[in-house]
């Protein structure tokens, strides 16, 4: 497979195991009924305030793989400084980024060297977050597309790659160079592991509940296909409706879906509907009949979806109509070339794999954009879709999670959504020292053991329900159970005593302390796998 190198990339490829994990801080809540109030309202719903590659680290416990979907629109490296969100890799941020991990190669990588090292450590993450039955959705333009499609195969893989769905922007022609106006941008879309289904719900398909299946819905399908007699003869032959004898021969050049030998069986499986079976069906030669109950099944006989194409409908907007989006909720334009919510609420409903139970992350979000396209679908179908933003700038609170609050109760005449939302900021790292050395006392405890029980397990961290249990207690997995013996104002010790604590029985036993004091044979015999404070703490 053809890979993409440039300046920095040694320093960049290993990157998001080196950035800090810090906590969450919690700022606000916010909800329609009572606004912003002080404690988390637990919605599921986060807005978080700081630099997107810490952020997603800072995610990773409680959302390693159980994204659905990711639509992120990062910067498309076109040199306009006079953006809100500056638009380019020379952000004062991100020069300090790469000059603290690039090194002093930074002051030679071009524009694009620059951007490839600001994006591929933020993609890798992004992948870790991703569900396996999910998919991301990545808008940009020409500056950046060709690069960006070799390190999404790199790091996606390039059997996983979906589709690059153009989106038009624009109607009106620009005086641009070389006399040809930029109207399209492009839309890339990656899955995790093949498993990502795209397809658009036939919402208007008309079913219908009939005195012969009174409690099944179904609806029709066309029964002919695009092939000729020469490519499919065996599904050109004459259909009989043994009803009334009427025959209805093949077309020659769109022969029928089924075969001759496989007619009998779906006759006998009421899958076949004739003209005049139903008054109600305007239908003039033979149809298939699908039931609704079938419709969410995958590829294999799944008629109630058709799938998504590249060619994305009208309806979906541009970025005038993002504008116009944008000035109607604050009154003023207040971002440059934001994308319509339209846009994105057609991407989400795309995944049909995705629930209305998804969580939706964006970690470029800009003006909040997908945040509101989430609202939108969730008030249409009664959903419970849930969204995490993402915002390193200074407007993260007053345009972005402002937006949101807007939408959830109303601006204008448009009605509000309803939902809530919690606000978050970037706070303590977890680890402090010239080598993160040591555990930031500073830190929750709580915070701690959500992430040693992560780093152990790989899977989020719920609070043990065992009441005889000690508090150090954090939880058993797969016959092993997990202690993290730690205070802050002391040092901790594994001993006899200490094992004394231990109600649960596992057939393995992993426990974090300060000091040990168990001799190695009686660990061995007993299945007890000791691990230093901080020393032995995994750092991911």
């Amino acid at each position: 497979m053809p890979t993409l190198n440039w300046i920095g990339k040694e320093k960049v490829l290993n990157h998001h195991r080196d950035v800090p994990f810090k906590v969450l801080e919690h700022k606000y809540g916010f909800n329609k009924t009572d606004g912003e109030v002080k404690d988390a309202v637990n919605s599921g719903n986060k807005i978080i305030h700081g630099d997107n590659l810490e952020a997603l680290k800072s995610l990773l416990p409680e959302y390693e793989g159980k994204i659905k979907c990711i639509y992120i629109d990062p910067p498309y490296n076109t040199g306009n400084e006079n953006w809100v969100y500056n638009d380019n890799v020379n952000h004062p941020k991100i020069k300090k980024w790469l000059g603290q991990v690039v090194g002093s190669e930074s002051d030679d990588l071009s524009r694009h060297d620059k951007w490839l090292c600001m994006m591929y450590p933020r993609l890798k993450l992004l992948h870790k977050l991703l569900s396996i039955e999910g998919a991301i959705f990545i808008s940009i333009d020409d500056n950046e597309q060709a690069n960006l499609k070799l390190i999404c195969d790199e790091i996606f893989g390039i059997s996983n790659f979906a589709a690059s769905i153009p989106w038009r922007k624009r109607t009106a022609k620009s005086d641009v160079p070389f006399g040809i106006s930029q109207d399209y941008e492009s839309i890339l879309c990656y899955s995790k592991k093949g498993k990502f289904y795209a397809a658009i719900e036939g919402r208007e398909r008309k079913y219908y509940t009939t005195p012969d299946f009174p409690n099944r819905q179904w609806r029709v399908h066309d029964l002919t296909k695009q092939t000729t007699a020469k490519e499919r003869p065996n599904s050109f032959f004459t259909i009989v409706n043994p009803k009334n004898g009427q025959e209805f021969p093949a077309n020659p050049l769109r022969t029928w879906a089924i075969t001759k030998e496989t007619f009998p069986e779906y006759l006998a499986d009421d899958r076949i509907v004739f003209p005049g079976d139903y008054n109600f069906l305007n239908v003039t030669k033979p149809v298939l009949r699908y039931w609704k109950d079938d419709d969410r099944k995958n590829t294999g006989g799944n008629f109630g979806f058709v799938a998504m194409s590249t060619n994305l409908p009208k309806n979906v907007g541009m970025t005038q109509d993002g504008t116009k989006e944008i000035t109607a909720i604050f009154g003023e334009k207040k971002f440059s070339f934001p994308k319509p919510s339209t846009l994105i609420q057609y991407l989400i409903n795309a995944i049909i794999t995705s629930n209305n139970n998804a969580i939706v992350l964006d970690s470029f979000a800009g003006s909040g954009t997908s945040a509101h396209a989430v609202l939108n679908l969730n008030k249409l179908d009664g959903g419970n879709r849930k969204f995490i933003l993402v915002e390193m700038e200074d407007y993260a609170n007053t345009i972005t999670a402002e937006r949101v609050k807007r939408v959830i109760k109303g601006y204008g005449d448009k009605e509000g959504t309803g939902g809530s939302f919690d606000y978050y900021e970037l706070g303590k790292p977890l680890f402090t020292g010239e080598n993160n050395e040591f555990l930031n006392e500073e830190v929750d405890i709580s915070k701690i053991r959500e992430y040693i029980w992560y780093s152990e397990t790989r899977k989020a961290f719920a609070q043990p329900e065992v009441k005889t249990e000690t508090p150090y207690f954090l939880g058993k997995k797969e016959g092993t159970a997990y202690y993290f013996i730690y205070e802050k104002e002391s040092l901790t010790t594994l001993d006899y005593d200490t094992l004394s604590i231990i109600k649960t029985r596992a057939g393995q036993y992993v426990i974090y302390a300060d000091n040990c004091l168990l001799p190695k044979d009686f660990m061995m015999k007993k299945n007890i796998v000791f691990k230093k404070i901080p020393r032995d703490v995994t750092r991911f």
